[in-house]
């Protein structure tokens, strides 16, 4: 199995030097690479010479030819395994998830043609692409040596890096607001963590993660005050950057510089600039923490339950905006917005569900129509069942419940029938699954008669991490 960690890295200022002129490097390659194969492209158009290529391995034999071009040999100082996989591979790859993309049907910006990368506006980066050495708490970079880093396996507050004992394959060095981090791909033993006929429904709203299974339930709050207390901030930083002035951008010559439309161009001065900066470092540090919180919910949800149910939800379309057009304008906009900027600041429903992808061993999914209506107790629909927020109470037989917990009530009995009507389901990790069978059967024996219940929960040590 591939597993990735992410570090930080504290390179001194000559190595600090040394990582800007590898990211400018790469960047030069790429879009040296891209003109070309644009001209090239034209001239096959026009019958005068034949397709070019768009493999990375064909950029790369471009990039030999490249390096040796007059006025070229500041890149061979470079590390050329570094400079042609952040250059020359990364346009290969570029141009394969376009043609991928082209196949699944889409044109035009949605195909996604690649693009000049463009400095201060792309992401600073280079890749090492093989003999990545991790040795203690140190990153060899060819060329430049090693590069101090801080390992999570020595520090006994944020605990043991789970990949710590794997092989490193590929690192990706990166800059992000003013500091370095490599990202570090290992090659890692399955975990091999115990697989049972556990089901579990996860019901995911803006809130929390709603879980319930066969004798028991629980609810797993997203940490709300810890991400608004950033994002407060970041608001606070935005605000007072919006009240600094921008100034006119200059020329060599000392003129203004003006758009097409005859505007003169303008630039953040440097207290609006320090000011964005902290508004994003705000926003980087919610979002770290909304990652963390996916993280180790799904992957203790991932240890308990050998099958994770799931509602297909359409994240994307959900936060879209109800202002309509205008012919049709939509009711309830302002309601909607602000529940949009709660799903885009809170929610963490695409994210678990990215990360259940690979963790869970059986991923289902069933169809979200009404869960959040339905009794769970005597299958009642109705609209007015949910009037209020939290509460859920039915009309027809007075039950009431968390709402949360209901829906993901609704949601297991929707897995479970899909399970025991469809037999022995194909695994998350797309692999056969040969001891579904076996499971199946004690999955039966289970809901046909709960004396027999074999995954209650409830006194395991793990529940309690949840």
């Amino acid at each position: 199995m591939h597993r990735a960690s992410r570090y930080r890295l504290y390179p001194n200022q000559m190595q600090e030097r040394q990582f800007i002129q590898l990211c400018g490097a790469g960047r030069f390659v790429y879009n040296e690479l891209l003109a070309e194969q644009k001209r090239e492209y034209a001239h096959f158009e026009a019958g005068e010479r034949d397709r070019p290529g768009t493999s990375p391995f064909e950029f790369g034999r471009r990039f030999v030819k490249l390096k040796e071009r007059q006025g070229h040999e500041w890149l061979r100082e470079l590390s050329c395994s570094i400079v042609r996989s952040s250059g020359a591979f990364t346009l290969g790859t570029a141009f394969a998830h376009y043609f991928r993309r082209i196949q699944e049907g889409k044109r035009g910006k949605e195909a996604g043609f690649p693009r000049f990368k463009v400095k201060g506006v792309s992401r600073e980066s280079f890749t090492i692409p093989e003999n990545v050495k991790v040795q203690n708490k140190r990153l060899w970079v060819p060329k430049i040596g090693w590069v101090r880093m801080n390992r999570k396996a020595a520090s006994r507050t944020r605990g043991t890096d789970p990949w710590d004992g794997g092989k490193a394959k590929v690192a990706v060095v990166y800059r992000e607001l003013d500091k370095w981090y490599v990202s570090v791909l290992w090659e890692v033993e399955d975990p091999n963590w115990h697989w049972h006929g556990g089901v579990c429904g996860v019901d995911r709203n803006s809130e929390n993660l709603a879980a319930d299974w066969i004798g028991g339930r629980k609810l797993i709050e997203i940490p709300y005050e810890r991400v608004e207390k950033y994002e407060a901030r970041a608001r606070h930083y935005q605000w007072r950057a919006s009240c600094r002035e921008q100034i006119e951008l200059k020329g060599a010559n000392g003129e203004p510089v003006y758009t097409k439309s005859g505007k003169p161009v303008k630039v953040a001065s440097n207290r609006r600039q320090r000011l964005q900066q902290r508004a994003a470092k705000a926003k980087r540090k919610a979002a770290e923490i909304r990652k963390n919180f996916s993280h180790q919910s799904s992957a203790d949800l991932a240890r308990l339950f050998g099958h994770i149910v799931l509602e297909e939800l359409d994240v994307q379309a959900m936060r879209r905006s109800a202002r309509g057009t205008k012919g049709k304008p939509g009711r309830g906009v302002r309601a909607k917005a602000a529940l949009n900027r709660k799903m885009a600041q809170f929610s963490c429903m695409g994210m678990v569900d990215r990360f259940l992808q690979y963790k869970a061993w059986d991923l289902i999914r069933v169809p979200a129509r009404n869960t959040s209506r339905t009794c769970a107790e005597c299958g009642h629909v109705d609209e007015d069942n949910r009037k209020e927020q939290v509460r859920f109470k039915c009309l027809a037989c007075g039950h009431t419940d968390n709402a949360d917990l209901n829906a993901a009530r609704n949601i297991l009995d929707l897995g479970l029938n899909r399970l025991l009507a469809g037999g022995a389901p194909v695994t998350g990790r797309g692999e056969d699954n040969e001891a579904g069978a076996f499971f199946m059967e004690c999955l039966v024996e289970t809901v046909n008669d709960p004396s027999t219940m074999q995954w209650n929960y409830r006194d395991r040590p793990e529940f309690h991490k949840l």
